[in-house]
């Protein structure tokens, strides 16, 4: 189950937010460059075959692709999965995470292209690296080591300003964690989503839609 939230950890995020909001992006440029990424336009990150293609995404995304394609909430993400069930059978998670198609591919995938590219999420932008502080860090990718990383600048910008976004959802989510409605009795699997602007109650339906509470 979830650990206890003290002010203690939401002050040490605090301190760190502080830290990456004065991290200029020139200082890990080089680190960039270095990494040598090009994109292969291979759409092995978007696939489910070739392993884990989870991808988190915030509220304030998931608005910014509902407004220009047209989807409701719940054709662009679904709850995070978690093992974390209370007493009374809620599964409890964090964040969202975006639909994927019933064989692994992310739902916004066709053609071998990203259909929201202009408005995909940081994690995506981002990938395959991402910052620790101000130490990058690489995951698997065929575009690794190709030579120079193309536009390193903007991306050195991009990777800032995911770990500043993603530590303040985090700082906000746990300010809001204690808040937590009372959902009503349902039929099919509740959970209890908690992100940076509170805690939303969903239902999963027996053939696998979901609604809010």
């Amino acid at each position: 189950m979830r650990a206890p939230v003290t002010h203690d950890s939401i002050a040490i995020l605090k301190k760190e937010l502080e830290v990456f909001r004065a991290i200029s992006p020139r200082s890990i440029e080089g680190q960039v460059s270095a990494a040598g990424f090009r994109c292969r336009h291979c759409a092995k990150c978007c696939s489910g075959r070739f392993g884990d293609n989870t991808v988190t995404i915030f509220p304030s995304e998931i608005r910014a692709i509902m407004a220009v394609s047209g989807s409701g909430w719940f054709d662009v993400a679904r709850p995070h999965e978690s093992g974390d069930v209370d007493a009374c059978g809620v599964i409890h998670t964090f964040e969202w995470v975006l639909r994927k198609k019933e064989n692994g591919d992310c739902a916004f995938l066709g053609g071998g292209r990203c259909a929201i590219y202009d408005l995909r999420p940081l994690i995506c932008r981002t990938y395959p690296m991402r910052l620790e502080g101000e130490e990058l860090e690489l995951y698997e990718c065929d575009g690794l080591g190709t030579g120079a990383t193309d536009n390193a600048p903007d991306l050195a910008c991009t990777l800032v300003k995911r770990q500043i976004a993603e530590t303040a959802e985090m700082i906000s989510l746990l300010e809001k964690l204690d808040a937590m409605p009372e959902g009503a009795p349902a039929s099919g699997r509740l959970y209890a989503v908690h992100d940076g602007e509170g805690t939303r109650m969903v239902v999963e339906k027996a053939d696998g839609s979901f609604s809010f509470l």
